[in-house]
């Protein structure tokens, strides 16, 4: 290694690694089983349509995907509405990977990119990674100040993340938000949605990024299949944009880049309306019944748009407070790496896991001495 010629900006990057295996701290602190309330997947599962469709496909997994793509692409197009076609979307491994393509496609020599301190880190990594500066801008209140953000772009900046609904807090940006700061930002930079957590959103006044697209602005929207579709495992995450702006980003691509059971499956889930509505009710069912548990506690949540809640201002040591939940065989997420060092995120279990978890933080936030 020492004789190689290294990029410096992948050097500068984390090893990025899965989190430990629920087996292995199964098996570390002695428990006969463990929740995960770290990963805001659906504890539902996934779509009955789509393991059946994927079963179906098992025989032909020896041909590379072709015809499945478009169909995913066209499927998805209709469904972000009229005024889309396959040409507007792009898809890949993942959300994250629609991001890293970004940050590929716009950062290749240097250049800025806008994000807020309160949110996913993959913006500041993969906008570090491909040589770019991340200008860091505080949240307000847990949640984005899309004016202060505003004033921070320069004649550098190529990209601005936004969130919404913004993960680690589950905030949201309304319709007004949104379009008094797009009228603020100049069309030479490209403003990105990440809306993982879209389908979960209840309130009314959520801001509708679509109409920025057919409006031709430099605009993409990125969604996935792994939150309220429950297919993590198969890491299928799309894009919508502009054509132009999608073409461009096909470049980066290599080719197959989405595995063919992947793709079917995804197409499949959008079919089934009746996992898509049970996964909604149970989401919010869920939450309000951790409301009212949190609040007989006295632990402060911050009210979630998402299939996750955020515990904040816990007044003990976070990482102590994690493994004390570990040795109760429940696994959540420190929010340190997303901005929020004093918070731990809980996602959405079952109502049996819910209740464990419960249980649980009563017992060891009457043990914890306060930080």
């Amino acid at each position: 290694m020492k004789e190689l010629m290294l990029d410096p900006n992948l050097s500068r990057a984390p090893v990025r690694k899965a989190g430990r295996p629920a087996e292995e701290l199964r098996q570390e602190y002695g428990l006969e089983t463990i929740i995960g309330l770290s990963g805001n997947e659906n504890p539902l599962g996934p779509s009955p349509l789509a393991v059946e469709a994927m079963r179906e496909a098992l025989p032909s997994v020896n041909r590379y995907p072709g015809v499945c793509e478009t169909e995913l692409r066209t499927k998805i197009a209709m469904r972000m509405g009229p005024g889309f076609d396959e040409e507007n979307v792009i898809v890949a491994n993942g959300s994250s990977d629609i991001l890293r393509l970004i940050c590929q496609a716009f950062l290749f020599d240097g250049g800025e990119s806008v994000v807020c301190t309160a949110t996913f880190p993959l913006y500041r990594l993969f906008t570090e990674m491909f040589g770019g500066e991340a200008v860091l801008v505080d949240a307000k209140d847990y949640a984005y100040d899309l004016p202060a953000m505003v004033e921070e772009i320069g004649e550098e900046t190529r990209l601005f993340f936004v969130c919404n609904p913004n993960n680690p807090t589950g905030t949201v940006l309304t319709q007004q938000q949104v379009d008094d700061f797009m009228k603020q930002v100049p069309n030479r930079v490209v403003v990105v949605f990440d809306e993982a957590y879209c389908e979960y959103v209840e309130d009314e006044k959520y801001a509708d990024t679509r109409k920025y697209v057919e409006e031709g602005r430099n605009v993409v929207i990125i969604r996935t299949f792994s939150k309220l579709y429950g297919l993590g495992g198969l890491r299928v995450g799309y894009g919508v944009g502009e054509k132009e702006l999608v073409e461009y980003l096909w470049r980066a691509l290599s080719a197959f880049h989405v595995g063919a059971l992947n793709l079917i499956g995804a197409a499949a889930s959008l079919d089934d309306d009746e996992h898509i509505l049970r996964s909604r009710e149970h989401n919010s069912k869920e939450k309000q019944f951790l409301y009212e548990q949190f609040k007989k506690l006295g632990v402060r949540y911050l009210p979630s748009q998402c299939n996750f809640v955020l515990l904040v201002e816990l007044g003990h040591d976070v990482q102590a407070l994690w493994e004390s939940l570990v040795r109760h065989g429940l696994v959540v997420t420190p929010a340190r790496a997303f901005g929020v060092p004093d918070a731990i995120r809980i996602s959405l279990g079952t109502r049996e896991e819910n209740e464990r978890l419960v249980e649980a933080l009563q017992q060891v936030l009457a043990e914890l001495p306060e930080a």
